[in-house]
């Protein structure tokens, strides 16, 4: 099985060379033109409502930093510096900020193709994160709760087939850009977006990698997007084998949605769901401290372009009985530039 899975990878790096060399290089030619730096800060504060001391803080949750440029017709090179907390620090270390690599990627785009190579971000939840629309208050669902990596080292090639239907492949180290490689297994992931019509699309994603057991990812999405009006979503993600552990599932669902009730006004509101399976012989959900549900709810307001404002209420309702629930009021503020 694993023999077969070295070959599929390797088929799959040179079925992306091919993809390449079927579009053609012909005619391309250097451009010597400035690139674009850009920057993209996260910060808010914020006072838990049901803390005994009613705490409240400042926070700058995160800071992209980075440059473009157009190298020629068809490549372009992009490097992004993420500057925030890692996840696997303790909660007494979150407030040190180190610099990662978000991105560090030659591109390939032409006519229906387009192909990334080096530390890319992932598709499986990209679609979705345009959807929800808040990264800066919270994480799109599949990154909030570690059903995907936002960002890893590899090679992704998407294609438009019509101009309602793309389908997409990446081969990833499968770590998350934050660590380094570690062993020999890889993800392999492959999704599909089709528009039906009527403002709607939908995406199917499924992701494979394999070590001690098979971990599969299998999601699916439904949105909606009225232009300057309303815009909504619903995704469902489904993992087997977390962890490598064989029996071991995460499943769960988030709906949510933003409604532009006035130019520069909108209203939006999240609902999560995340549950895991009780093993067999158990009596309990084997990441039963990690259950739970939250809501989000508030509004936003826009009072220049690329600057986002807004004042909101988070409630995490963990499913564990020994667990009380977290209630949060956010200011929540977005720069870009």
């Amino acid at each position: 099985m694993r023999r077969d899975y070295k070959r599929y990878r390797s088929h799959l790096v040179l079925f992306l060379l091919l993809l390449i060399g079927r579009t053609g290089i012909a005619g391309d030619t250097l451009i010597n033109v400035p690139g674009t730096v850009y920057g993209r800060i996260f910060s808010n504060f914020h006072s838990e409502l049901n803390a005994g001391d009613n705490a409240s803080a400042f926070e700058i949750k995160r800071a992209y930093f980075g440059y473009k440029r157009q190298l020629s017709n068809y490549f372009s090179a992009n490097v992004k510096l993420d500057i925030g907390s890692p996840e696997d620090l303790s909660e007494f270390s979150l407030i040190r900020r180190y610099a990662y690599f978000k991105n560090a990627l030659l591109k390939y785009e032409r006519k229906k193709l387009e192909i990334n190579f080096g530390i890319i971000d992932m598709l499986h939840f990209k679609l979705q994160e345009t959807y929800w629309a808040h990264r800066y208050i919270e994480k799109s669902y599949a990154d909030a709760y570690r059903f995907g990596f936002s960002a890893d080292l590899g090679a992704s090639a998407e294609y438009h087939v019509t101009d309602w239907f793309s389908v997409d492949i990446t081969l990833s180290n499968g770590e998350g850009y934050t660590r380094l490689q570690t062993d020999n297994t890889f993800k392999t992931a492959a999704g599909m977006v089709i528009y039906p019509g009527y403002n709607f699309v939908t995406r199917l994603y499924y992701d494979y990698a394999d070590k001690s057991e098979v971990m599969s990812t299998a999601s699916a999405f439904l949105g909606y997007k009225l232009e300057d009006r309303f815009i909504a979503g619903a995704e469902y993600h489904l993992r087997t084998n977390d962890d490598f552990t064989e029996n071991q599932q995460r499943y769960g669902y988030s709906a949510y949605f933003s409604w532009f009730f006035v130019k520069k006004w909108q209203v939006f509101g999240r609902y999560d769901k995340v549950s895991s399976n009780t093993p067999e012989g158990e009596e309990i959900p084997w990441s039963l401290s990690d259950d739970g549900s939250k809501v989000i709810g508030g509004i936003e307001f826009t009072p220049i372009d690329n600057v986002k404002l807004a004042l909101n209420y988070q409630d995490w309702f963990p499913y564990a009985q020994n667990e009380s629930n977290e209630q949060y009021i956010f200011l929540n503020v977005e720069v870009k530039f």
